[in-house]
């Protein structure tokens, strides 16, 4: 490659490890809504009267 196709290429196009960070913060995101949702609404407890 020559310096003029360097300057061409975009900064994701030079960085594509980026994209693998991003997919890690929205799967990070993903999971952390759920969780969040899920322990909001939970079920209630129900005690066992086990004899």
């Amino acid at each position: 490659m020559n310096p003029v196709d360097e300057k061409k290429d975009g900064f994701l196009v030079r960085h594509p490890w980026l994209f693998v960070l991003l997919a890690f913060a929205l799967l990070i995101s993903a999971w952390t809504a759920l969780i969040t949702v899920a322990v909001k609404h939970s079920p209630q407890q129900v005690e066992l009267n086990l004899k």
